[in-house]
C-alpha cells in the first residue's frame, strides 16, 4: 500500500484545521442571531423601550442617523461635536444605509461582525500552545454567555473587544517577525492601524499601543535597530490615522483634540462628592455648565473639579478607587436591572470558569513571558484606568477577550493532568 505523501498529510490537516476554525465562527454566528432574535423578541414586548441599555444606545444610534444624513456629527443642545468617538455610529450608519433604519437588522450586523473575534482568538491559541488551545480559544469567545449577549446590544464594547484581540493578535505577530525590514515594519505598521481602528471606536485604547512597545524592544526577535524603527512606524501609524478626527475637532470647536472631550465630565463623574463608583450623569443636566461655557471649556471645567476633589479628600479618592476594582472585577454585573437570579449565576459561574483557567494558564505559560503579558495587559490596564473614572463589569468585557486565550491554556492543561493522572492510577491497578 502506498504511503501518503507528508505534504498530502499537512495539507489535510490544515485543510481540517480551517473547516473547524469557519466551523466555530458560524456557531458564534448562529448564537449572536438566537441572542439577537431573543433581544428583538423582548424589547417588542416592552413598552416605549427600544435598547438594553437605554442611554448609551439612543446616542450612538442617532449619531448613526445623522452619518447616513449627510449631518452633523453631534449630540444634545446646545450641540456637542466631540463627546464620542465616530467609529462605533460609523459601523451601524452601514447597517442603516444597507438595511434602513432597523434596530433588529442592526442586531444581527453586528452579530456576524463581532463573530469574527473567533480567529485571531484561534491564532493567539495556537501560538500559546498548540491547535487545540486555538480551538479551545475559538470556542470560548463564541460561546461565553457575556459576550453572546453584549454582542447585538447597540453597545460598543463587543466590536471594540473584538478589534482589541485582532490588536494583540497583530502585535504578537510583530514581536515574532524577525526577516525583512518590510515584515517587520509592516507588522508594527499594521498594529498600529488596528490600534487606531480601536481607538475610534472607544478613546480609552489610546495609551495601550505605547505600552506594548518595552514588550517588542525586550522580546522581539527582530534586530534592535528594526525594533526601534517598527516602534517609531507604529506609533506614527496610530497617531497619523487619528488625524483626520483630530483635525475636524479642530476645525468644529478651535482646538485640536485627538480623541474626545468628554474626558473631564467623565472623571468628575468617578470623582466628586456623591460618587459612588457607579456612573450618574445627572450632575450634568443640572448644572447646565454648556450652556455659558464651550465645549472645550466644560471639558476642563469637570477635569479640574474632579482634581481638586481628589487632592482636597485624597483618602475618599482613594476609597473609591477601591469601590471602582470591586466592581469592575465583580463576578456578576453590578447594575440592579441585570439582576435576575439566572443571569447572575450565569454569568458568575462563566466568570469563575474564566479566571480559574486564566490563573492556571498564566503559571503555566510563564516561559513565554511575552506572549502572556500581551494577553493579560488590556484587563490591567483597564483595571487601572477606570479605578479613575466609574467602573463596572462592562468597561473589563473587552479586556477579556485576549485573557481568554489564557484560559483556553489553563482549561487545556487541568485536562490533560487529570488525565495523566487516571491513566497512571489504571496503569498501577494493573
Amino acid at each position: 500500500m502506498a504511503k501518503k505523501s507528508p505534504l498530502k498529510t499537512r495539507n489535510g490537516s490544515r485543510t481540517e484545521l480551517r473547516h473547524r476554525i469557519w466551523l466555530v465562527f458560524l456557531i458564534a454566528v448562529v448564537a449572536r442571531l438566537a441572542a439577537a432574535l431573543v433581544l428583538n423578541m423582548t424589547l417588542d414586548r416592552l413598552p416605549d423601550r427600544n435598547y438594553l441599555i437605554e442611554g448609551d444606545a439612543d446616542g450612538y444610534w442617532i449619531l448613526a442617523q445623522k452619518i447616513v444624513a449627510g449631518e452633523d456629527f453631534a449630540l444634545y443642545e446646545p450641540l456637542r461635536y466631540v463627546m464620542r468617538m465616530p467609529g462605533f455610529s460609523a459601523v451601524l450608519a452601514v447597517s442603516i444605509s444597507i438595511f434602513g433604519e432597523s434596530l433588529y437588522a442592526a442586531r444581527f450586523f453586528l452579530a456576524v461582525l463581532t463573530s469574527f473575534a473567533v480567529f485571531p482568538a484561534y491564532w493567539l491559541g495556537i501560538r500559546a500552545k498548540n491547535n487545540s488551545t486555538g480551538i479551545i480559544a475559538a470556542l470560548l469567545i463564541a460561546l461565553m454567555p457575556a459576550y453572546v449577549g453584549f454582542s447585538v446590544a447597540i453597545l460598543s464594547e463587543c466590536l471594540f473587544a473584538t478589534f482589541i484581540i485582532w490588536n494583540v493578535w497583530a502585535f504578537a505577530r510583530w514581536v515574532e517577525t524577525e526577516d525583512s525590514w518590510v515584515n517587520v515594519l509592516g507588522w508594527g505598521a499594521v498594529s498600529g492601524l488596528i490600534a487606531a481602528i480601536a481607538v475610534y471606536i472607544r478613546p480609552s485604547w489610546l495609551l495601550l499601543p505605547p505600552a506594548v512597545v518595552p514588550v517588542v524592544l525586550l522580546w522581539g526577535k527582530s534586530t534592535l535597530s528594526k525594533r526601534l524603527v517598527s516602534s517609531g512606524v507604529m506609533l506614527l501609524c496610530l497617531v497619523g490615522a487619528l488625524l483626520p478626527w483630530g483635525i475636524r475637532n479642530q476645525n468644529v470647536t478651535g482646538h485640536f483634540v485627538l480623541t474626545t472631550l468628554w474626558m473631564g465630565p467623565s472623571l468628575y463623574d468617578g470623582l466628586h462628592p456623591g460618587a459612588t463608583g457607579d456612573s450618574d450623569m445627572t450632575f450634568f443636566e443640572q448644572e447646565h455648565v454648556n450652556d455659558r461655557l464651550s465645549e472645550y471649556e466644560v471639558n476642563q471645567h469637570y477635569k479640574d473639579r474632579a482634581v481638586q476633589f481628589a487632592k482636597e479628600n485624597p483618602w475618599r479618592a482613594f476609597e473609591l478607587s477601591l469601590i471602582k476594582l470591586i466592581r469592575y472585577w465583580n463576578l456578576w454585573p453590578n447594575a440592579a436591572q441585570f439582576q435576575n437570579p439566572a443571569l447572575v449565576i450565569t454569568l458568575a459561574v462563566s466568570n469563575l470558569f474564566l479566571f480559574i483557567g486564566a490563573g492556571w494558564g498564566i503559571w503555566v505559560s510563564r516561559n513565554q513571558l511575552w506572549l502572556v503579558i500581551l494577553c493579560i495587559l488590556p484587563i490591567l490596564y483597564f483595571a487601572a484606568l477606570h479605578t479613575l473614572f466609574v467602573s463596572s463589569l462592562r468597561y473589563r468585557l473587552p479586556a477579556e477577550y485576549p485573557l481568554i486565550v489564557m484560559t483556553a491554556v489553563g482549561w487545556q492543561a487541568i485536562f490533560l493532568h487529570f488525565i495523566k493522572h487516571e491513566t497512571r492510577m489504571d496503569m498501577d491497578e494493573d
